[in-house]
Formats: C-alpha cells, sequence, structure tokens
C-alpha cells in the first residue's frame, strides 16, 4: 500500500482522469503511481540519476531529478527532468522521449551550443591540439566537447548520461560524472579526471576510452604504489607530459600517475592545507586548494596555489619556490616582477611555445602574462565580473570567472570563462623563434637553421642565404650573417611574425639543462671558451667556484643561467 511506502522529497503531484494519482518522487530519481485501490508502483526511473532510455520503457529509463509533472487529456505524463535540462513525455503504453531542451550545437557553429550551468558554472578547462582543435570539458553536461579551427563543435566522450560505463568502448558511448581537468600527451592520447568517478581516464587517438586509475572511492590517497585509490574529488585542471604521465591537483596535494596507474605525490601532503615549504623539497611543502597545473618545455611543475595566491614552481630536482604572488590577495602589480605583485585566487595556468606564462585570476577576473624575465602585466579582463570586449582590445574586455586556459601552437590565448558560458580566443601575431644549430659533425661550414612553431599548417619564408629544406621549418646556411624566417599559418588565423638571428661558426648552444662544466650539455661536447658565443636554450648551472668563459651570452627559449657562490662568468670580446 502506498501509506506504507518511502518517498524522497517528493516534489509535485498529477491526477489522471480516473483518479489515479502520480508522484514525483525527486531523489529516488522516480515517477510512481497511486491507483484508486492505494497501490503503488513505478511508472518511470529506474532509481538511478542521469540520462537514458528515449524511446524505450519508461520504467527503464534513467531520469535525473524532477521537479515537476503534468497529464494531458490522452493520459500521456509530462516530467520536468531538470538535472538534464529536458521535457520528457510518457505515452500511455510506457514509452518514453525527450520533446524539448536537453543538450544542443553538435555539428554546428560552437558560438551557437549551449553549456550546461549550475553551480559552479561551465566550461571550466581546455586544452588544444597540434592542428588547432579546442577540446573543452562540458562539466555539468558529462561531456568533453571538441571546436575544430573551423568553429564546429562535436562531442567526442561521453554520452550526457550521469554514471560509469564505456571502459574498451568508443568514448562517446561512455558515461561520464562531471569530467574536469583536461590534457594531451605528444602522440595526441587525451586524458582526463573524471571527478565524481574518481577516476583518471584516457581517449586513444582511435577514440577508445579506458580508466588509467582510480577505483571510484573518495578518499585521500597515501604515498602508495598503486592503482587502488586516489583522492581525485578536487581537481580543476590537469597537466600531461610528452610521455603521458599525468599531473593532477587535489585539495592538498598533487598527484603523479605514470601510463601503467602508479600513483605518488611529487608536491604536497595530505596531512594539511598551508603555505610553507618554499627552498625545500615539494613533498614537504604545504598547498592550499591547488587548482590547476601545468608543465613548461623542460617538464618544470607549476601549481595555481589557489587559497594561498600564489604560483608556484617545482624544478627536476623537487625543489618548490614561488614564483607568482606576493602574500594576500589583492588588485594591482603591472610591470613589476611576478613575485611581487598580488593576485587573487590563481585557477588556471597555461604556457605558450616561447616560454611565456599565463594566470587566470578568479578573485578579480582577469588573465595575467608573466614575460620570461618574471615581469607580471595584464592581457584581459578589467577586473570586474560582466561580459563585454568582444572585437576589440582584450584588455579592455569585462570577463566572469576565468577558469581554464590554454594556447596553440600559433600562440593564441584561449579562456574558458565560465560565468559567461563561452570560450573566447584572443589572437596574436605568430611570434616566431629561430635557432641556429650546427651540422651534427660540427663543422663550421654548415649550420641548419630552426624555426617555430612548427605543425600542420605553418609555412615558412627564410630570408637571403638560407636555403630552405624542401618546405619545412628548416634551412641550412654556410656563411656568417643575419638571417630571417616569416611564418604564417591557414590553420589557426593568427597575422604572420618574422624572427632573425646572427649566425657564427664559432657559436656554441646547450642542447640540454645541467652545469655550465659539463661538455655533455654544450652542442659538439664543447665547454664555451674565449671568443665562442654561448647560445643558452636551457637551465644552466655555474657550480661554485667556477670560472667560465665565453665572447658573449644569447638566451634563447627560455634559458637561464645560475650562479652558484663563488661562480663568476667572464665575457671576452
Amino acid at each position: 500500500m502506498a501509506v506504507n511506502t518511502t518517498l524522497s522529497f517528493p516534489s509535485d503531484v498529477a491526477v489522471d482522469a480516473t483518479g489515479n494519482l502520480y508522484i514525483s518522487d525527486t531523489y529516488n530519481n522516480r515517477i510512481r503511481k497511486v491507483d484508486t485501490n492505494g497501490i503503488i508502483t513505478t511508472v518511470a526511473g529506474n532509481g538511478t540519476a542521469g540520462f537514458s532510455g528515449d524511446g524505450g520503457l519508461a520504467v527503464n529509463a534513467i531520469i535525473g531529478s524532477i521537479t515537476g509533472i503534468d497529464i494531458d487529456a490522452s493520459g500521456n505524463l509530462y516530467i520536468a527532468d531538470q538535472n538534464n535540462s529536458r521535457l520528457r513525455r510518457i505515452t500511455s503504453d510506457g514509452m518514453i522521449t525527450t520533446v524539448a531542451g536537453g543538450f544542443t550545437g553538435d555539428g554546428g557553429n560552437a558560438t551557437n551550443a549551449f553549456f550546461r550551468k549550475l553551480s559552479p558554472s561551465t566550461p571550466t578547462t581546455l586544452t588544444v591540439d597540434t592542428k588547432g582543435n579546442v577540446y573543452v570539458m562540458d562539466r555539468f553536461g558529462n561531456r568533453l566537447r571538441k571546436v575544430s579551427p573551423n568553429g564546429i563543435i562535436t562531442t567526442v566522450a561521453g554520452t550526457g548520461a550521469y554514471g560509469y560505463s564505456g571502459d574498451g568502448g568508443p568514448a562517446v558511448e561512455a558515461q561520464l560524472q562531471h569530467p574536469r581537468g583536461v590534457g594531451l600527451d605528444s602522440t595526441g592520447n587525451l586524458y582526463f579526471v573524471d571527478q565524481f568517478n574518481t577516476r583518471l581516464r584516457r581517449i586513444a587517438t582511435n577514440g577508445t576510452i579506458t580508466t588509467i586509475a582510480g577505483n571510484g572511492k573518495i578518499e585521500f590517497i597515501e604515498n602508495r604504489t598503486n592503482t587502488s585509490s586516489a583522492d581525485y574529488y578536487n581537481p580543476s585542471g590537469m597537466a600531461v607530459s610528452k610521455s603521458g604521465i599525468a599531473y593532477v591537483p587535489t585539495s592538498k596535494c598533487i598527484l603523479k600517475i605514470t601510463t601503467s596507474g602508479v600513483i605518488s605525490i611529487v608536491a604536497g601532503t595530505t596531512a594539511s592545507a598551508g603555505y610553507s615549504g618554499d627552498g625545500g623539497l615539494a613533498i614537504n611543502a604545504e598547498l592550499n586548494n591547488p587548482t590547476a597545473v601545468a608543465l613548461d618545455k623542460d617538464e618544470n611543475l607549476y601549481i595555481a596555489d589557489s587559497f594561498n595566491n600564489r604560483v608556484r614552481k617545482v624544478d627536476a630536482n623537487g625543489i618548490i619556490t614561488t614564483v607568482v604572488g606576493s602574500s594576500l590577495p589583492g588588485y594591482g602589480g603591472e610591470n613589476i616582477l611576478a613575485t611581487n605583485s598580488p593576485v587573487h585566487s590563481p585557477y588556471g595556468i597555461a604556457f605558450d611555445a616561447s616560454g611565456i606564462m599565463y594566470i587566470s585570476e578568479t578573485g578579480y577576473p582577469r588573465v595575467r602574462k608573466v614575460d620570461r624575465d618574471g615581469i607580471i602585466t595584464t592581457v584581459a579582463g578589467n577586473g570586474v565580473a560582466g561580459f563585454s570586449g568582444d572585437g576589440a582590445l582584450s584588455i579592455n574586455s569585462s570577463l566572469s570567472l576565468p577558469t581554464g586556459i590554454t594556447t596553440d601552437a600559433a600562440g593564441n590565448l584561449y579562456i574558458a570563462d565560465a560565468g559567461n558560458r563561452r570560450i573566447r580566443k584572443i589572437t596574436y601575431p605568430i611570434r616566431p623563434t629561430l635557432v641556429a644549430i650546427a651540422s651534427l659533425n660540427c663543422s663550421t661550414t654548415s649550420t641548419t637553421l630552426t624555426a617555430q612553431p612548427s605543425g600542420e599548417g605553418f609555412a615558412y619564408q627564410f630570408g637571403p642565404g638560407a636555403v630552405q629544406i624542401g618546405t619545412t621549418n628548416q634551412a641550412v646556411v654556410s656563411t656568417s650573417g643575419l638571417y630571417s624566417v616569416t611564418v604564417t599559418t591557414s590553420v589557426f588565423g593568427s597575422p604572420a611574425g618574422s624572427a632573425t638571428i646572427s649566425v657564427s661558426p664559432t657559436d656554441i648552444y646547450t642542447v640540454k639543462a645541467g652545469n655550465w662544466n659539463d661538455s655533455t650539455v654544450w652542442s659538439c661536447g664543447m665547454i664555451p671558451t674565449i671568443g665562442q658565443k654561448a647560445r643558452i636554450l636551457h637551465v644552466i648551472n655555474l657550480p661554485s667556484n667556477y670560472q667560465a668563459q665565453a665572447r658573449a651570452i644569447q638566451y634563447e627559449l627560455g634559458g637561464s643561467l645560475s650562479l652558484a657562490a663563488g661562480a663568476e662568468l667572464h665575457l671576452i670580446p
């Protein structure tokens, strides 16, 4: 009997022409019927929250929270499936369909697409592949979506149903639960955090989805070496190395997850949240609600330590330092060292190909830039929440809750303007670099010029005297001189850009990070001497009391030089 039945938050009722009562049993995700004899039965929903079942029997369907129900003169039952943003109809023979609303936009222009919005807002995180496709998490739509360079939006993972399924099959047929962080490895595999499923999942280039780590339990990880569980409950953004190692933030620490699913902590501790540890090992430091991570070209790890109002760096030796943010949240700090500038709730981090770092702030909604000299400026947002500025200078625009950010190969910046339910793009002229590399046999009569960025859609025009190798991003020169390249693209829509370089056969350049006095750090295995220009492309250290010599120093592509106590560098023309 219905009087002996337990309901969970009944929110609406309706009565048909014969006196049967229908109840929206909201938190049980069911529609229930009480007949004129007082007998209760389920007529829609199997008790699981999510979305499925259109075209089949309503009692087998998955529905969300039902906020309203009604019946027409023919006995068809209509339900407001709130969580799925749909109006659904159950016919008198028990079949369910969607008659209005739901997920929209796929196959059409991305600017006309619908991103589902609850609290907090969506979209949240995004990344860009080498072809210019933008991947964005439609978090509360339980989908990963792709926007092509020509502006067409499609779904690449998730059916929209709230659940966990699909491993081993097509990602578009899988069920997700509030997916958040997303990243790409060097071969184009997509990784994302399936947040409420507490799992890390991967989409291969053939579209197949698998689970890499996590077993669905919400609990903090200890420093373990298996895939049993991890605290994936709070991640917002993630980073993936070229080899497919994933870095995932939790509420207090950063997890490292290998391609075989081995989990370890690389920064922070599960014991407490706070701010401590700069100058020491990152695994002994305290973090406070880190929201995102990013890797630079040398795969140093950067952390948006949101509640500490800082961005922190973990180097190759595992040492943590603060690189952005002074202490308390604040507004201002233009054209000064980033470590002296206040920031308010940094959320996302991204690097472009030249090593420039971008940071989104949610406290004062804007996007900041930190150049290779550590100077911070604002590039988008006026600090006041709102929506304005499309088609104008980004510095004058209004944003609302900027979260995830990323750059494409041409250097354009993409912003997940979550409060406005939009992905916004700042288009820059291409900012190419030109590097001169001696031939493999270290001949002084042949030098190769290499231009960046490279990839699909880029074209190169080298300056006088440089012989381009086919249509590639490389050219060969045989004499000293000033050479140039102009780079254009048909994929990303950026204006052309140019770069120049002065080439001398005696130049020596770094081939990896390390100590100045290590010959394997330098091209041709030669440590710079008097009369040679040293081109620094990596992080180079001068050991204690070491005396280095060179004709000149030239910094390129994020290179830097650090002198230990007593070390000296003598520049001798």
